[in-house]
């Protein structure tokens, strides 16, 4: 299949919520390659994008998903839900729930062939809050069956859910925030902002600004930023209530039907 062709049928089996097959020879050759099938599925679908999503944030997430560094993707407005929204979980996809902090631009960051430091970020950003991301694989097999095509289909996204803020933001050290996660009232996980690979959630949107992906137009005041995950990667189903408590920050829930 031409590059079309696949991100066309990867998105046609996110909107069905059935996984499909692709052979050996369709499968991205190379980080490149997906990214190209990724940008085409984006401007095919038609979908607002509001922002972008960042995956394979830390050591775990990389051996699991068998990926050699972090990728980013895009953030599609209808997949996102406010605080204490239902989901509908495509079972199909062996959906993961993601714990992450989500960052809010007041203003631009000018694409640059280098990171910037978070102190550099912080000035831009107009909140940060608790959020959910619900992922998964439109390959039968499930995330770890993925590899390249996570980047090529939407990186992978399926719906994210932003929390309900707490207190103001600058006032807290987002890489020592603590997050402690349940499912069903039962302690499942818990993080800091300095598990991901930067060392602090703003790290992570400086390191997206010196992406090759946001090279022609950098990072835009409105836009949303999902981090990645700090509290691993969790089997979500159907019936499971799922909350996460940042302390200060806020708090993010969400059920799944």
């Amino acid at each position: 299949m031409t590059p079309r062709e696949i991100a066309v049928a990867l998105w046609d089996a996110r909107m069905s919520g059935e996984t499909i097959e692709l052979g050996a020879g369709d499968r991205p050759a190379d980080t490149a390659a997906a990214y190209t099938i990724q940008t085409i599925q984006t401007a095919a679908s038609g979908a607002v994008q509001i922002g972008w999503k960042l995956g394979a944030t830390n050591d775990k997430a990389l051996a699991m998903l068998k990926l050699d560094d972090a990728f980013a993707g895009p953030l599609l407005g209808p997949f996102r839900s406010g605080n204490g929204a239902c989901i509908e979980l495509p079972t199909a996809f062996a959906p993961g729930l993601e714990t992450e902090f989500l960052v809010k631009l007041a203003g631009d960051v000018p694409a640059r062939d280098y990171p910037y430091p978070a102190d550099e970020i912080a000035p831009a950003v107009d909140y940060v809050a608790p959020s959910f991301e619900i992922v998964g694989c439109r390959l039968p097999g499930g995330l770890a069956n993925g590899g390249l095509v996570l980047i090529a289909d939407g990186a992978g996204n399926v719906a994210f859910v932003e929390g309900e803020r707490g207190e103001d933001w600058r006032s807290i050290d987002l890489a020592a925030c603590a997050l402690t996660v349940t499912v069903n009232g039962e302690e499942k996980a818990r993080g800091a902002g300095s598990l991901l690979t930067w060392g602090d959630p703003l790290a992570a949107v400086g390191w997206l600004a010196a992406h090759p992906l946001v090279a022609e137009r950098g990072l835009r005041a409105g836009d949303v930023v999902m981090t990645g995950t700090c509290g691993g990667i969790l089997p979500i189903a159907p019936g499971d209530e799922a909350r996460a408590d940042f302390g200060a920050l806020g708090i993010v829930e969400a059920s799944f039907a």
